[in-house]
């Protein structure tokens, strides 16, 4: 079971690629409305996460219960996929020409209209609609279905998958409830972080992932 924890968990941290998810839920708590904007959108974010994840599991079950006993295919080739896609994302990256200016992200004139409830559902939103993200966690889900497991270990599995790829929306929300009276300042900090180091992160975090995914897949078909 241990193999199985680690190498889904490993796949699942591929989810602190979302500097977007990461730099808006700063902006939220560092909004008028603050830590209920920036709950509310974490919320949102973890739930439609979890609710994905536990739905996949239950869909799949059957059909990986009745898979053959010969090593499947379909998860090293799905690695091979998306390893190859982040690679693409990350020479994508490095071509974009170097700008200058430090824009704002797009979504910072709506953060000032986002209500608490608002927030949640925009946080369930982005889960589904952002494909990349989506990918990733579903790769690390494809460990889990994929197992021979019972339906109770992979649902706790799942949970900690879901957990692990939301940490780039938990971790900022559990410094502002945890250090309320410096939280802002830090919370800026990272997002000047974040700012400043957008290109390097944009190239060298999917290049580190899409690496992983292919070594894994290549191991898989050998």
């Amino acid at each position: 079971m241990f193999p199985v924890i680690l190498q889904s968990l490993l796949l699942a941290s591929s989810g602190l690629l979302s500097v977007g998810s990461i730099t808006l839920v700063i902006l939220l708590l560092i909004s008028d409305r603050g830590w209920r904007n920036g709950l509310g959108y974490a919320l949102g974010y973890t739930s439609a996460y979890t609710t994905i994840g536990i739905s996949v599991v239950l869909l799949g079950y059957k059909s990986a219960e009745n898979a053959p006993r010969e090593p499947s295919l379909f998860f090293p080739i799905l690695l091979l996929i998306f390893g190859t896609l982040l690679l693409w994302i990350a020479f994508r990256n490095w071509r974009k020409p170097v700008s200058d200016e430090q824009d704002e992200p797009r979504f910072f004139s709506i953060v000032d209209k986002m209500t608490p409830q608002k927030s949640f559902g925009f946080g369930a939103l982005v889960s589904v609609i952002n494909f990349k993200n989506l990918a990733l966690f579903l790769t690390a889900l494809s460990v889990v279905v994929l197992s021979e497991f019972a339906i109770s270990q992979k649902l706790i599995i799942t949970l900690l998958v879901a957990l692990v790829f939301c940490l780039s929306v938990i971790i900022p929300v559990s410094i502002y409830l945890a250090f309320p009276k410096g939280a802002k300042e830090t919370l800026n900090g990272i997002k000047e972080f974040l700012n400043r180091h957008s290109r390097p992160i944009g190239i060298f975090a999917p290049l580190l992932f899409g690496l992983i995914f292919l070594i894994k897949g290549f191991t898989g078909l050998l």
